[in-house]
C-alpha cells in the first residue's frame, strides 16, 4: 500500500520515499505524510505507535492514514486520529483499509491518495 501511494505521488510529479517504521528519523524536508500499519490484536504495530506518539506540530501538513487488518482494523483509524491530533491536515478522515491483502481497487485508491498528496505539496 505504501509503495502504491508513492507510485501515485511520483506519477503526479513529486518525489516520494517509503520509510520503514524502524528507519524513521523525522519529518525534515517533507511536504506530505502517509502513515500505515497493519492491525495486530486490535492495535497499531509498536514501532508505528512510537512514531505517532512523537508527532506534534504538523501545522497543517497534508497527511493520511492507511493499513491492513485481518479481523478488526483499528490501526488505520488510530493513525488518522493521531495525525489530526498532531495538527495534520487530513486528506480524508477515513483511512484506506485493506482486509488481509490489498486488492487492485485498494491499490488504485492508494495511488490516487499519492497523487492528492503530491498536488498538496506543489501548492
Amino acid at each position: 500500500m505504501a509503495e502504491a501511494i508513492c507510485e501515485g505521488a511520483v506519477a503526479a510529479g513529486a518525489e516520494c520515499h517509503v520509510t520503514e517504521a524502524k528507519d524513521f528519523s523525522g519529518l525534515d524536508g517533507i511536504c506530505g505524510l502517509a502513515i500505515g500499519s497493519s492491525t495486530r490484536m486490535k492495535k497499531t504495530l509498536p514501532m508505528v505507535k512510537r512514531i505517532l506518539s512523537e508527532l506534534s506540530g504538523l501545522d497543517g501538513l497534508p497527511a493520511a492514514g492507511f493499513g491492513s487488518y485481518g479481523w478488526s482494523g483499528e490501526a488505520p483509524d488510530e493513525i488518522v486520529a493521531k495525525l489530526k491530533e498532531a495538527g495534520g491536515s487530513l486528506i480524508d478522515e477515513n483511512p484506506i483499509k485493506a482486509k488481509d491483502y490489498p486488492s487492485e481497487s485498494i491499490l488504485e485508491q492508494c495511488r490516487t491518495l499519492g497523487g492528492i498528496l503530491a498536488k498538496k505539496c506543489s501548492k
